[in-house]
């Protein structure tokens, strides 16, 4: 009887900090038990994330150039394909799971080459428009050719159920990692403090977020904001000339994201776009009374208006300020809002999600 382990390879951009990279390895820790995990990246990059030591991860090239154009996009892109096919024949994996557009074509397309089934996860909403045309193409030639597409929310199935057949499609929440969810501390007191995290782009919107700080006008509450991204100068400038430099801190990158989370009284999430928000997940599984745009994809199926926080619409400042406001002089609705965010995200915990990923894997192995 052979007993050897069934070996999976994720194929990544990078394991840089990120919702995709902690989805990752929190799947890859918890399956290590079970399988063989190998990572494979694009990109040589320390792990942000906790990763146990039987896992392996190999990278593609040291260091990876912005392409300026379709054929420089075409061959590196070649060159990530043959990396990420000789890891596959050296390592002799079984099954190659994908996650983010251009990892998922690849990994496909790999796959495809060896003769192994592919796990595809779309992490991103593909309704975006901002999205280059090259990869638009590629994810309608390509995603069709997995043997299984994993989405998070319903949203994001409504796009795809004309375009790839309904028996790969499967939905499966993020997973809160056990790394994280075991530190929440229910005795730590909370403080005056509005946290938000996230990148720091467009997106996301901290201008609104900060410009809404300001309206509210209540002088004993700090803003935090976590995150890195090309939106920090813009940031740094716009709470100076708000003159809020001693109540609105930008964090950067941070490790210990847990003493945030226990922390902080209230959590605000003010995205024009979502695959599906691993930050908001995380802030309520913590019981952080929270308000959020009701933008696609994922708000929405975490929180019932009212209920366990606000939803609002994206980019309305004016609301997000009366919302904030509300949770700022009602202690009892923060407490209510908080014990009914703790509820709602049982169902997102690492044991259960991963049991329904088993279950995918398993069926293609």
């Amino acid at each position: 009887m052979n007993n050897k382990k069934k070996k999976i390879g994720f194929v990544i951009g990078s394991l840089s900090s990120g919702g995709a990279e902690r989805v990752i390895s929190t799947l890859s820790n918890e399956l290590i038990n079970k399988y063989d995990i190998v990572i494979i990246t694009f990109v040589k990059d320390d792990p942000f994330y906790s990763l146990n030591e039987k896992i392996k991860v190999i990278a593609c090239k040291e260091t990876i150039s912005t392409p300026t154009s379709i054929f420089q996009s075409l061959r590196l892109n070649l060159e990530l394909l043959k990396g990420v096919s000789k890891v596959i024949k050296t390592e002799k994996i079984d099954i190659i799971i994908g996650f983010i557009t251009s990892a998922n074509i690849v990994a496909t397309l790999a796959a495809k080459l060896n003769k192994i089934p592919s796990i595809i996860s779309e992490r991103n909403n593909p309704m975006i428009t901002d999205v280059p045309k090259f990869w638009v193409l590629m994810r309608h030639l390509v995603y069709p050719k997995a043997d299984k597409l994993i989405l998070q929310t319903e949203g994001v199935k409504k796009f795809y159920k004309d375009r790839i057949k309904s028996n790969k499609i499967v939905i499966l929440p993020n997973p809160i990692s056990k790394d994280l969810s075991s530190l929440r501390d229910d005795k730590v007191k909370k403080e005056n403090i509005i946290l938000t995290v996230g990148r720091l782009d467009k997106n996301k919107c901290h201008d609104l977020i900060i410009n809404a700080f300001k309206g509210v006008k209540s002088n004993d509450w700090k803003l935090l904001i976590v995150g890195v991204g090309p939106m920090e100068n813009n940031l740094k400038e716009l709470i100076k000339i708000s003159n809020l430099q001693d109540s609105v801190k930008l964090l950067g990158k941070v490790k210990d994201i847990h003493k945030y989370y226990n922390s902080a009284g209230v959590f605000v999430f003010a995205s024009r776009t979502e695959g599906f928000p691993n930050a908001l997940l995380e802030a309520m599984y913590f019981g952080m009374p929270t308000i959020s745009t009701d933008c696609n994809f994922g708000p929405s199926e975490i929180i019932e208006n009212g209920k366990n926080g606000y939803l609002i619409p994206v980019g309305d400042q004016e609301m997000l300020e009366k919302r904030l406001k509300t949770l700022i002089d009602n202690e009892q609705l923060r407490v209510k809002f908080s014990k009914n965010a703790k509820l709602a995200t049982e169902r997102f915990h690492s044991d259960t999600v991963v049991k329904k990923w088993e279950e995918v894997i398993s069926s293609l192995i």
